[in-house]
């Protein structure tokens, strides 16, 4: 009877054990989701038909599931850190569009793309512009020069919808990125940076900051952001034209 209590004793901790995975994600394409237009709809993101975006419900509770958050203007999906969502490589279909409302009954399809997107490469799918139905842009998020560990490496993307160009400088007076204009993507440029180093948005020419200051608390190297210039041109509040930013590594 011993030996027979043994067994199952062992048996029923083999049946139970619990083995949590330890290997990291070595393959797939990396999406960050990045909503940047003012007077647009909070947004869900669908990759192949299915729901890739969620925040935390509203209002939820140990008995309602809550209301489903979308990504809304100024946020990102997954986060501003360095973390991506991973989705599969290939024909991938991505769709952007707003949930239904109390005053629209069905889901309203922003964008929508079918792309091949490669193994182990980084996407930002950035939406900006004005009105209710922004413009998308995906764009390559390619860092692999940024290989030096003493410097933090910056691009700038110009998501502010007119003609004006505008620099990235630093709080030194150094434009690190200059003229850029609607919708266009720098590539990512090495920065010396110490602590408490700001960066500022300023319209080409002029030495006047636009919005808040980008400040780093503490040494950067190693790290590669993208900043971008949001918002629309004589807005007040959250709306005005800022200076925004996110992690890629």
């Amino acid at each position: 009877m011993a030996l027979a209590t043994a067994a199952l004793v062992g048996w029923s901790c083999e049946k139970n054990a619990l083995t949590l995975p330890d290997e990291p994600v070595t393959s797939g394409a990396r999406v960050k989701l990045v909503h940047a237009a003012p007077e647009a709809p909070g947004v869900d993101l669908f990759v192949n038909g299915t729901k890739l975006s969620a925040f935390t419900p509203a209002n939820a509770s140990t008995t309602s599931p809550g209301t489903p958050v979308p990504i809304s203007f100024n946020n990102t999906f997954p986060g501003t850190g360095a973390n991506y969502a991973v989705v599969p490589v290939g024909q991938t279909a991505l769709r952007v569009s707003a949930p239904a409302t109390t005053t629209a009954t069905s889901a309203t399809v922003i964008y929508e793309q079918t792309t091949q997107l490669e193994d182990n490469k980084y996407y930002s799918l950035l939406l900006t512009g004005a009105g209710l139905k922004p413009e998308v842009l995906l764009v390559n998020d390619d860092f692999s020069n940024a290989i030096d560990p003493n410097k933090f490496y910056v691009r700038f993307v110009n998501l502010i919808p007119n003609d004006v160009k505008y620099d990235l400088v630093l709080s030194t007076g150094t434009v690190v990125i200059p003229g850029a204009a609607y919708k266009s993507v720098s590539p990512f440029v090495g920065v010396d940076v110490s602590n408490n180093v700001s960066l500022v948005l300023r319209a080409t020419g002029t030495t006047a900051n636009i919005g808040t200051t980008y400040t780093f608390t503490s040494t950067a190297n190693g790290r590669v952001l993208t900043l971008f210039a949001r918002g629309l041109p004589g807005k007040t509040g959250a709306q005005a034209p800022a200076l925004n930013g996110y992690l890629n590594r």
